[in-house]
């Protein structure tokens, strides 16, 4: 059973744009970091092995096409659910994993340990953007995602006195059936931002592979990488990918901008369950590309998903920060 809250049927669409949109720098060079720049996207509930079964069946030629690049990389050593018997452990699911890879930290720091959100310390712990945009309050920040916690409780969670740190921020409030049509509609958000803004850090959140492997949205499915409507999923979402990472180099300065892009997943699973400590619940992966990444150690060691953020901010060259509070 699909372990996320009720959805409602209503679709809700949230567009926030505020005043720096309209004063974000040029393309290129012209931007708060010397042209480097970020898009981090994000599959939900997309299991290790089947991540690779789709690339080797061609189904997902676009992230085997990036991951094969003499810049880019396929990590099979990154894992979720924190340090078994450590004060980091935390469950499988997708509160506490998209917390952890949004702000960099475990469950013991940003206390959120299921998909209620409850007690979570935002505030303290919070989303890699805000603190972009204290570094750089000029920099341009964007945000796509149809599961809408995602924006309600970690961004909106992690602002400090009201005030906003996306410049945009899309949401659609999504019930099972309809993340086939939602996740089309943060392609095509998500397009159009790279089309024509200058972006300094994107991120771009897919949520119907998670549904498949639930049987939320097609009762046929499993998380499996022997299942034909998972993979199928993942497919579709390489899709979406491959249309993002086109229009990203087709930017008209592209040549002078270096960019970071980071593909992960939040959790793993089992049977149409997630949340343990099995190893298919734990065992994530990260396709990425990039001209610093440091390879050896992404490829050669084991990879908590909370060393995603400091990687995004090594690109960027800023300094981690430190908590607000204890």
């Amino acid at each position: 059973m699909n372990t996320k809250p009720a959805r409602s049927l209503l679709c809700i669409l949230t567009l926030f744009s505020s005043g720096p949109q309209l004063l974000a720098h040029g393309p290129g060079k012209d931007s708060d970091f010397e042209g480097r720049r970020v898009l981090f996207i994000g599959m939900d509930g997309c299991r290790a092995d089947a991540i690779a079964a789709a690339m080797e069946k061609g189904l997902a030629p676009h992230l085997k096409a990036l991951a094969a690049d003499p810049q880019g990389l396929h990590s099979r050593q990154v894992y979720a659910g924190g340090e078994l018997g450590e004060v980091t452990h935390q469950p499988t699911v997708s509160g506490p994993g998209w917390s952890s890879l949004l702000t960099g930290v475990w469950m013991d720091k940003h206390r959120v340990k299921d998909n209620r959100f409850f007690g979570a310390r935002f505030q303290a712990h919070g989303h890699f953007m805000r603190h972009i945009k204290n570094v750089k309050p000029t920099s341009w920040c964007a945000s796509f995602a149809d599961w809408k916690p995602i924006h309600d409780m970690i961004a909106d969670g992690s602002r400090v006195n009201g005030q906003e740190f996306l410049d945009v921020k899309f949401t659609l409030e999504s019930h099972a059936e309809q993340y086939v049509a939602h996740d089309e509609s943060m392609r095509d958000q998500a397009l159009q931002t790279l089309r024509t803004q200058n972006p300094d850090v994107m991120f771009v959140y897919f949520g119907q592979v998670d549904e498949v492997g639930h049987a939320a949205s097609d009762k046929r499915g499993s998380f499996s990488p022997d299942n034909e409507w998972y993979l199928k999923a993942i497919s579709a979402v390489d899709t979406h990918i491959g249309s993002l990472l086109e229009a990203m180099r087709a930017r008209p300065q592209f040549n002078e901008e270096d960019w970071l892009v980071i593909i992960t997943t939040d959790h793993g699973g089992t049977g149409t369950k997630h949340g343990g400590d099995t190893d298919e619940e734990r065992k994530i992966w990260l396709i990425a590309h990039g001209k610093e990444l440091p390879k050896d150690r992404l490829l050669n060691t084991p990879v908590p998903q909370t060393a995603i953020v400091p990687l995004i901010y090594d690109h960027l060259k800023i300094s981690t920060p430190l908590p607000t509070e204890p």
